[in-house]
């Protein structure tokens, strides 16, 4: 009597791999993208909330899970710290109006940290340049990879960084000497 056996069902090799590839660029790029939401002056959850929405739309969007799709994650980001944003000013409208305030007011600390005068610092320098320092110094991307975020070519990108980092020397020693 021969005991005839089924082949055992074929394991889809290819989606195993894509697992494994997004598990890897999870590990590595999780962590910067909360810091990035931080950065941009989100709470701890939120900017949790961020990156873990970003990483799911490039599971969901990115063929490929390697290097090239680190720009794609950060442009991702962005567009999420923009709803953050707008949803902040929703609810602030909300409140103001339930409170039929119509001034906005706000007290800051009189002792701030050196973050936080940096984070004003390099706010105070506008776009693009703001971004373009967050990106190339606080995310630690190339300026290949900056320079695919912001739509400009690498060269844009090194003569805006030159040109953010000369301005914010001045403000960092500005302050220095106002204080």
């Amino acid at each position: 009597m021969t005991i005839q056996t089924e082949d055992p069902p074929e394991v889809d090799r290819s989606s195993h791999n894509r697992q494994e590839l997004f598990e890897k660029f999870f590990r590595q790029h999780h962590d910067p993208a909360i810091r990035y939401g931080i950065r941009r002056g989100l709470s701890d959850s939120d900017a949790r909330e961020v990156a873990a929405d970003a990483m799911r739309i490039v599971w969901q969007k990115c063929e490929l899970l390697d290097e090239s799709a680190i720009p794609f994650l950060y442009k991702t980001c962005w567009h999420l710290v923009q709803h953050v944003y707008r949803d902040r000013l929703r609810r602030f409208d909300a409140e103001s109006r339930a409170r039929q305030q119509h001034e906005f007011s706000s007290t800051r600390e009189a002792a701030k940290d050196d973050a936080e005068h940096l984070r004003e610092a390099v706010n105070s320098l506008g776009e693009p340049g703001s971004e373009i320092i967050r990106l190339l110094y606080w995310d630690g991307l190339t300026a290949a990879q900056v320079a695919a975020v912001t739509n400009r070519t690498e060269q844009a990108v090194w003569a805006q960084a030159s040109r953010s980092r000369r301005k914010l020397a001045k403000i960092l020693k500005g302050n220095r000497h106002g204080n």
